[in-house]
C-alpha cells in the first residue's frame, strides 16, 4: 500500500510516494535530516531577526554602527554568540550609542559579553580612523550639547545689556 509522506532534502520539502515499509526504514535518517533542518530553519530565522533588528533600530547613528557590522558578521556567528548579540540588541538605544562611543562606561554584564565586546571595538576603530578627536566626545562626557551651551560659558548672544544685538 502506498501513502503520500514528506521527504526532507537540502533543497527543502518535496512530497514524495513512499510505502509504509521505506518510511519505516528511513525514518531514522529521516528523523536526524528533520532535526538539523529545524535546527537550520530557527537559526535562519534568528540571523534574519538580529539583522532587522541591528538595521532598524530607529537610531540613525547605531542603524549604520551596529547594522554595518552585524551584516558583516552574523552569518558566521554560531548560536550561542547570536544569543549574546540579541542580550546586546535589547538595550536602549540612547545608552547604547554612549556606551558605544565611550560618553558612558557600559554595565559590568554587558562589558562580559563577547558580542559587546566584539561590537565595541569595532565602533572604537570605526571612531579612531573616520572621527578627528575634536570632534569627539571627552572620555566621560556627553557628545550632545544643549541650546543653552552660551550661558555655561558665560558668553551671551546679546548686547551687553541684556538686549538683542543690533543687526
Amino acid at each position: 500500500m502506498l501513502r503520500k509522506c514528506v521527504r526532507l532534502n537540502y533543497s527543502g520539502l518535496s512530497w514524495g510516494s513512499c510505502s509504509s515499509l521505506q518510511a519505516s526504514r528511513w525514518s531514522t535518517t529521516d528523523t536526524a535530516a528533520a532535526a538539523t533542518a529545524d535546527e537550520e530553519v530557527e537559526r535562519k530565522k534568528l540571523v534574519n531577526k538580529l539583522l532587522y533588528r541591528s538595521k532598524q533600530r530607529g537610531f540613525l547613528e547605531l542603524d549604520l554602527l551596529v547594522g554595518l557590522w552585524a551584516e558583516q558578521h552574523i552569518p558566521q556567528m554560531d548560536t550561542g554568540m547570536l544569543q549574546q548579540f540579541s542580550v546586546v540588541l535589547k538595550q536602549e538605544n540612547p545608552d547604547l550609542f554612549k556606551w558605544l562611543t565611550g560618553q558612558q562606561q557600559a554595565p559590568q554584564e554587558l562589558q562580559q559579553n563577547p558580542a559587546y565586546q566584539a561590537l565595541s571595538k569595532h565602533v572604537a576603530e570605526q571612531l579612531a580612523a573616520n572621527s578627528p578627536q575634536e570632534a569627539q566626545a571627552a572620555a566621560g562626557k556627553e557628545w550632545v550639547r544643549g541650546w543653552d551651551d552660551y550661558n555655561k560659558s558665560g558668553s551671551s548672544p546679546a548686547g551687553q545689556d541684556g538686549k538683542p544685538a543690533a543687526a
